[in-house]
């Protein structure tokens, strides 16, 4: 009779290890079950009030996975973790992320358009329309470790004055929004559409300036050993068509995504993006200089 039991007891031992074994960073999951991480960036991906995800990138995601029979969860991370679980294969999705990282494998499909703007404090000797040149005079923020487009990385390099820091966890990212206004720089580069969002629901003593400054394509990046899936996505997602996803853009921004799509061609030396169509799907593009990032990366 001990014999049995002690039979039993190194079974169910062994069975909470390999459950401990499965588990990783982000918990077990059946196989169904899709691991996401993301960083807050609204219009694409983020949290309501009630903890539910919403966004562009979001929808285009679910859309894509439901019809796999696949289901997403989603883990808010700081983007340096969030890339380094992907390629651990604790993770299996990075999103949305700039093309040229040679541990993951890229979508076809873009998921966010990202269009660097100069912000600025209200009470700021500037006019525009402004160019990289017009900040040289000036203290500037960075996020540390974004893969920033290829005239934005060449200017910072030589730029004497640059503060890199990184979003809080807060879910709002608020710090380099806060430095302006507290006068701990003159200007941070960053998205002018999310900017302009989180600058009036703040109420912050803050400007968007024009024209954008640089540009660049965000797509989703795979664990290296998830090809099918990948594939899978953008299959899903190509027969839905434009027009499913300029109902997704009006939605959120209130414009169709051609007019995220021009504000790639219209930044003035930014790295060149060349598109098979205006379906969003990648044709070609420049893999972005990863000589400049120092941490994280859009």
């Amino acid at each position: 009779m001990q014999q049995v039991v002690k039979a039993v007891t190194v079974c169910r031992f062994l069975g909470l290890v390999l459950a401990f074994v499965a588990t990783g960073s982000f918990g077990a999951e059946s196989s169904s079950t899709v691991r996401v991480c993301y960083e807050t960036w609204d219009p694409y991906t983020f949290r309501d009030d009630a903890g539910e995800m919403h966004g562009i990138a979001v929808e285009l995601l679910n859309t894509a996975l439901d019809e796999l029979g696949h289901v997403a969860r989603y883990e808010e991370l700081p983007f340096k973790r969030c890339l380094a679980e992907v390629r651990a294969g604790t993770a299996d999705i990075a999103m949305p992320v700039i093309r040229g990282r040679g541990y993951l494998l890229h979508s076809q499909t873009v998921f966010a358009h990202w269009t660097l703007a100069a912000i600025v404090p209200q009470s700021l000797a500037i006019n525009g329309p402004i160019n990289l040149n017009t900040l040289n005079d000036f203290s500037v923020i960075l996020i540390s470790g974004y893969q920033y487009p290829e005239n934005i990385s060449r200017w910072a390099g030589s730029h004497s004055d640059i503060a890199e820091v990184t979003y809080s966890a807060d879910g709002e990212g608020l710090v380099p929004f806060r430095m302006l206004e507290f006068g701990r720089a003159d200007v941070f580069i960053e998205d002018n559409f999310w900017s302009a969002k989180l600058i009036e629901d703040h109420n912050l003593p803050l400007r968007v300036m024009e024209p954008a400054l640089g540009s660049a394509i965000n797509v989703a990046g795979y664990h290296e050993e998830l090809a099918d899936l990948r594939d899978g996505v953008d299959r899903v997602l190509e027969t839905r068509g434009q027009a499913f996803r300029d109902a997704l853009f009006m939605k959120y921004t209130g414009h169709p995504e051609s007019y995220f799509f021009s504000q790639h061609e219209t930044t003035a030396t930014s790295t060149p993006v060349l598109l098979q169509n205006v379906s969003g799907v990648i044709g070609q593009r420049a893999a972005p200089n990863d000589d400049f990032t120092s941490s994280s990366t859009r």
